[in-house]
């Protein structure tokens, strides 16, 4: 698969090099401060930000700071309720709403409202991305086990927290996403939901350090201080900090309390974070 704009080779995420740099990220963003709310079997159009991840936009779509909105874009130049987007017969329009550093459409500041071209630059405050209406294939997804996308070496952890059974699987690539496999105890069959990228590789890094410290007797055996995971992790940018890893822990520890693992990922203060139940590899 190509760019999802031009369709030349892919380099960045799912953009050329070329593409990239047209939306490249404003200083002090991260990939993990852009991301949608909209499912993407719904997506009617997608936002590609400058490190190439492509974010589902809806028939009507906010963009702003609200985490509650379908376009989150956690950056000082964007206001809570920033733009509005709308599909109707079949074209697209943009509203700026009244936020303090404006809404541009190729290069052009939003009055009003304005219509947006299928394959437009949108820059939102400060941040620049692109809109596709039309794109040269579908954005990728997460690797699934399910429907055997994972390619290449597999790790695989297990563990046990509570009356639940925990199974994270994914590709050796340390930039990709995973599945993470789960089920009652005593029963056979899996559940599966797919982890983004810094969420998986997050849970990867604890359960790898909790196998490597399987015998020590540290009551937080398996700790992973919070500068290391910040250094670690696929922010794509060198400005994450213990700050962006604590947002990441807070939608793992999300994720996991939807599957009923509440506790099982702790901190161990002014140290790091690590996982209280055994961990085992492979199985």
């Amino acid at each position: 698969m190509g760019c999802l704009c031009c369709g030349a080779g892919t380099e960045v995420g799912a953009l050329c090099r070329a593409c990239a740099q047209e939306v490249a990220p404003c200083e002090g963003l991260i990939a993990d401060h852009v991301r949608s709310t909209v499912d993407a079997t719904e997506a009617e159009a997608w936002m590609v930000d400058g490190f190439g991840a492509a974010h589902a936009v809806a028939a009507k779509s906010t963009a702003g700071r609200n985490h509650e909105g379908q376009l989150v874009v956690l950056a000082t130049s964007v206001s809570r309720e920033h733009a509005r987007f709308e599909l109707a017969d079949g074209k697209w329009t943009v509203r700026d709403l009244g936020s303090r550093n404006g809404t541009f459409v190729d290069g052009n500041r939003v009055q009003g409202r304005v219509a947006v071209p299928v394959r437009a630059i949108v820059k939102i405050g400060e941040v620049p991305l692109w809109f596709l209406a039309e794109v040269m294939h579908e954005p990728l997804t997460p690797p699934s086990l399910a429907t055997g996308s994972i390619a290449g070496g597999l790790v695989r952890f297990t563990t046990a927290h509570g009356a639940t059974e925990l199974c994270l699987v994914g590709s050796s690539d340390q930039t990709t996403g995973g599945s993470l496999l789960s089920r009652p105890a005593g029963t056979e069959t899996w559940a599966e939901r797919s982890l983004p990228v810094l969420e998986f590789q997050l849970l990867r890094a604890l359960c790898a350090k909790a196998v490597e410290e399987a015998s020590s007797p540290s009551a937080v055996r398996g700790c992973v201080a919070t500068k290391q995971l910040a250094k670690d992790l696929p922010f794509q940018s060198k400005y994450a900090n213990e700050e962006n890893v604590r947002q990441v822990v807070r939608r793992l520890r999300g994720a996991l309390g939807e599957l009923g693992v509440d506790g099982l990922l702790a901190v161990a203060p002014g140290r790091g974070y690590y996982l209280v139940s055994p961990v085992s590899a492979g199985g």
